[in-house]
């Protein structure tokens, strides 16, 4: 894999070298590094092939995740999202989003909010076919890392819940530099590992996801890690819409029932439901409640998911 060198020879990645031991989660140990803040994971003593692992993350050419009319809402988040881009700048005309997915937010992004250029990234075979042949979009089939893009071409750069997949999250906000335009915006959204949920399931808690997730970010090592590599951080707040009450929910209801997030599993047609009721019922209790305690928690910075918002 290409890395990029760096924007100054001054600025040097952290190589964890004083990591200590933070948890233990059966086959799985985290640690944490007190120079950098950052926790991560030994992946369970595994080696980490991203290809082998995202390639059917989309599991079929229509580039579906979920069942039950859920993709039709999935997509009217992402709407939501190529609007708070709108709103966050409204003068911008290029991104990148890094992890595109299927590629919806880049698609109304330029039907409907005037891009020029909306490009990502992907590396799941299904979602890079459905991005590229049913939407019209122009994707990278190849991590940013080794990707010869342009220097200063993006006026936004964007990367949705993939930051905390990669080996080198270090990297990656390096290279984002690179290619942003002065002025240009960097949104990261991420788990947030300060949440009021995490500490409450532990093991249980949806945002550890320890099958697939590497890095861990609380607000202040998101903060530190951009302003490291010469950004300014602009805004930060640790709500979501589409991600913190089923978050919530999902982490208790997985820690009542002693089942490893069934319920979401059980949406992507990965396994049958047990007790199916039991299940449901608990999510209709939580749910209202957690939505209530995760709005009041907007600006705590201990809200299930972390958005910073960063300029060039």
């Amino acid at each position: 894999m290409t890395v990029f060198p760096l924007r100054s020879p001054e600025v040097a990645l952290c190589a964890h070298e004083r990591k200590v031991v933070h948890a233990r989660y059966g086959a799985y140990t985290l640690y944490e590094c007190p120079d950098c803040e950052l926790v991560f994971s030994d992946n369970g003593g595994r080696s980490h092939n991203a290809q082998e692992l995202y390639d059917d993350f989309y599991k079929n050419e229509i580039g579906g995740r979920f069942s039950f009319g859920i993709e039709f809402f999935i997509r009217l988040l992402r709407l939501f999202r190529a609007l708070k881009i709108y709103t966050l700048y409204r003068r911008a005309k290029s991104i990148l989003d890094i992890g595109s997915g299927r590629g919806y937010m880049l698609y109304y992004l330029k039907k409907y909010f005037g891009f020029a250029v909306a490009e990502g990234t992907q590396i799941s075979r299904p979602a890079v076919e459905f991005s590229r042949n049913k939407l019209g979009l122009t994707i990278y089939d190849k991590d940013l890392l080794e990707l010869p893009l342009q220097r200063e071409k993006y006026d936004v750069v964007t990367i949705w819940h993939v930051l905390e997949h990669v080996e080198h999250p270090e990297h990656y906000i390096q290279r984002i530099f690179q290619i942003l335009k002065p002025g240009g915006k960097l949104l990261i959204e991420v788990p947030n590992y300060n949440s009021w949920t995490r500490r409450r399931t532990g093991f249980y808690w949806l945002g550890l996801d320890l099958e697939y997730h590497l890095f861990f970010f609380t607000p202040s090592a998101l903060a530190r890690l951009v302003r490291k590599h010469g950004f300014a951080v602009k805004r930060m707040h640790t709500f979501s819409f589409e991600y913190s009450t089923f978050i919530s929910a999902q982490s208790f209801v997985s820690k009542l029932t002693g089942t490893d997030q069934a319920f979401f599993q059980w949406l992507q047609n990965k396994r049958k439901l047990p007790n199916w009721p039991w299940h449901l019922f608990l999510f209709a209790v939580l749910a209202p409640i957690s939505f209530l305690i995760n709005c009041a928690l907007y600006f705590s910075k201990r809200g299930e998911v972390l958005l910073l918002v960063a300029e060039k």
